[in-house]
């Protein structure tokens, strides 16, 4: 509420750094990033967001109540849409 996130048209919302070592589960390093997200989009329903995540799996997190049947990450609308940016698809660009 501090950063006015009622009023905000667009937000980007960073990952955790994947170089620092972490007593967290592989899979839970994008919690705090689903976390934020889904609370800006409770408070504002019409802010554009932009996330990054480490794994492309999380993000069925960030759909909508209804899963997407397919578990690749490409054909959801989140990534379609340009609101998820997953770290390791620079990985397979540059092969």
């Amino acid at each position: 509420m501090r950063a006015n996130i009622n009023y905000a048209d667009k937000v980007v919302i960073l990952g955790v750094d994947t170089t620092i070592k972490s007593d967290l589960n592989d899979e839970m390093l994008d919690a705090e990033s689903i976390y934020i997200y889904k609370a800006i989009k409770k408070c504002n329903k019409e802010v554009q967001i932009i996330t990054e995540l480490v794994y492309s799996s999380n993000i069925d997190f960030l759909m909508p109540s209804t899963k997407s049947n397919n578990p690749d990450y490409k054909f959801t609308t989140l990534f379609a849409a340009g609101e998820v940016y997953i770290s390791s698809i620079i990985d397979t660009l540059t092969c």
